[in-house]
């Protein structure tokens, strides 16, 4: 089976992690790297398009980032001055493809733009950083304020943000009507059948605002024509061409998951996480029925166990309500318990580990290493927002259901504990205290992609896993370190095993 791929952007959770999910009977065609863009910087659309053409004649599924395919990546859809009729130009390709091969799977994606709530421009235009939280708060407020849910005190700091934010509101606002009509046109390829699946994205999401109005409108098109089965929209981004890679594999070889779910607090299903919009019981819904499966209600007709890390809410562990949320209304012993005995009657046992934002439970694996079944385990992540994590998850497990690739398990496993563990769990925190200020630096300009920080780094998660969980480091002969956006939010881990 060929399976041509066109990822988010160059990023490893992106273009990294499809290549070292367990494989299961396919080979998985991804664009050059030198084409695929550096952050702020697009991918070269006109050779990402010409790749397309030459490689999917014979593919047997297609799964395929329109931010990419038109924008030249994530980041770039939210900065581009591009006019629509250009932005159409590109999409029609979708179009072109279609006809070159009928017989594929075709499986597409595209985010509704994100507004985050903090003023950074990081991934933001530059201007971000002078309003970025006051555009957030006026997208807020116009969308309450529509509902008739506007008290006095917000109508009144809604002057005070439109005044702060008018220089700017113009450019992004219109960036982001465009990028709606776009989408709103490409959703007619899964109306009219060009495409298989489509799912909408909702990139750091929340219930009011610019990102939830914008929602509100594409579902209206998705109700219009009875579209809930062929299109998914939710809380994701990074994840996403995991599930369907995920769905190209099960589709291809004929398999519906059985996927059944197993919280670790009986209050965790109703909780929505940070940068989300909705319960993580619905999301969980949305990436089981994604990745072409079935959520089952018992454990023993599943083919996965789906085991997820949450508890009442999402904390600090330096927030007064921590200890409610983790140590009260979450069980961890009957959550461990559970995972063992899943194992035990011979289940695929994947854990999402989501009680924390950006980085693993330590407290969890520390219990699962002390029960011997961290490589036990068929898939785990802890990386990013709960969705991320859970998408990564799911897709580590049913490929390998339907690939059975214990080499392939036990390497994203290692991968998974290094990066998500060490790295975000502890070294990131203490290299951005310890060392960048007296480096002049700090947590988004590293020196480089393999700089001193990236030395540091390496030298961080090698000592935390020899320290902490000495049985997983004694897997792997060499770690390799790079800071691929030049800055600590994330990290390219690349093992050696032994």
């Amino acid at each position: 089976m060929k399976i041509v791929m066109l990822p988010l952007d160059e990023r490893p959770c992106n273009y990294y992690y499809p290549q070292i999910m367990p494989k299961a009977d396919y080979e998985l065609k991804l664009p050059p790297k030198e084409i695929m863009g550096d952050k702020k910087t697009p991918g070269d659309t006109e050779k990402i398009a010409a790749w397309l053409l030459e490689n999917i004649g014979d593919a047997d599924a297609c799964v395929l980032s329109l931010d990419t395919l038109i924008y030249g990546g994530i980041v770039p859809s939210r900065l581009h001055e591009l006019p629509l009729g250009e932005l159409l130009r590109r999409a029609r390709l979708v179009e072109e493809l279609r006809r070159i091969n009928p017989r594929m799977q075709f499986y597409v994606f595209q985010l509704i733009m994100r507004c985050p709530d903090y003023s950074l421009s990081d991934e933001e235009p530059d201007y971000y950083d002078i309003c970025g939280r006051e555009i957030h708060l006026f997208g807020r407020y116009t969308h309450l304020e529509k509902l008739g849910k506007l008290t006095d005190g917000e109508r009144e700091d809604m002057e005070r943000v439109r005044e702060k934010a008018a220089p700017y509101l113009g450019d992004y606002l219109a960036r982001r009507d465009k990028n709606l009509a776009v989408l709103e046109h490409n959703l007619q390829y899964i109306r009219d059948g060009v495409v298989d699946y489509f799912i909408v994205p909702q990139d750091d999401a929340a219930v009011y605002g610019f990102t939830a109005m914008d929602q509100i409108r594409i579902r209206a098109f998705l109700k219009e024509n009875s579209l809930h089965l062929k299109t998914a929209m939710y809380p994701s981004a990074d994840d996403t061409g995991l599930i369907l890679l995920g769905r190209a594999v099960a589709r291809l070889k004929g398999v519906s998951p059985k996927i059944f779910v197993h919280f670790a607090s009986t209050k965790a299903e109703g909780v929505v996480p940070w940068f989300e919009d909705r319960a993580i019981g619905e999301t969980v819904k949305y990436h089981i029925l994604a990745v072409g499966g079935v959520q089952v209600y018992s454990l023993p007709e599943a083919d996965i166990a789906l085991c997820i890390n949450m508890g009442s809410c999402m904390y600090h562990d330096t927030d007064p309500a921590y200890v409610q949320a983790y140590d009260i209304d979450r069980n961890l012993g009957e959550f461990v318990r559970f995972i063992g005995y899943a194992l035990g009657c011979g289940k695929i046992v994947a854990v999402g580990d989501v009680a924390a934002c950006n980085g693993s439970d330590l407290e969890l694996l520390r219990l699962l290493g002390s029960e011997g079944l961290l490589l036990k385990l068929h898939a785990y992540a802890g990386w990013n927002t709960s969705s991320n994590t859970i998408g990564t998850a799911v897709c580590q497990s049913v490929l390998y259901l339907l690939g059975g690739d214990d080499e392939g398990r036990i390497s994203f496993l290692l991968h998974r504990y290094y990066e998500d563990a060490a790295y975000m769990g502890f070294v990131r925190q203490d290299v951005t205290a310890r060392l960048l200020p007296a480096m002049g630096l700090d947590y988004f300009h590293a020196d480089g992609e393999e700089g001193k920080v990236a030395a540091a780094v390496r030298e961080g998660i090698v000592r935390y896993m020899r320290e902490n969980f000495p049985a997983l480091a004694a897997e792997v002969k060499d770690v390799h370190i790079r800071m691929p956006w030049r800055r600590m939010f994330e990290t390219e881990v690349k093992l050696e095993r032994k």
